[in-house]
């Protein structure tokens, strides 16, 4: 008897790695497709900015389009975040070849 008392012990803690697995995958897939989620809801908000607030965060209209055109299950935010880094290292390019924009500056 204590054999099959042992036996069933063994089996039973054998799946519980595979289902904590897959819990985690279940876990992780829903998150990602909150974030997806809350994404698009970013996308929406910055396509209601006008051209000029989109260049001042270093995006264009075509970066949005390009992350409206990832997977509904992907989050766009993360495209537009390689957007706004490839375009700040361009900028850091360009004041280290020109010197630094110097404009009107008004102090208090």
């Amino acid at each position: 008897m204590s054999c099959v008392a042992e036996n069933s012990k063994a089996v039973s803690q054998s799946w519980l790695p595979s289902t904590g697995a897959a819990l985690g995958w279940i876990v992780g897939r829903v998150g990602a497709i909150g974030r997806a989620i809350s994404g698009r809801r970013v996308l929406r908000e910055l396509a209601s900015f006008d051209d000029r607030m989109l260049r001042d965060i270093g995006l264009s209209r075509n970066d949005l389009r390009s992350a409206a055109a990832e997977p509904l299950y992907r989050d766009p935010t993360a495209l537009l975040a390689g957007r706004v880094d490839q375009s700040l290292d361009g900028r850091t390019a360009r004041t280290r070849l020109l010197g630094p924009v110097r404009g009107n500056v008004i102090s208090y």
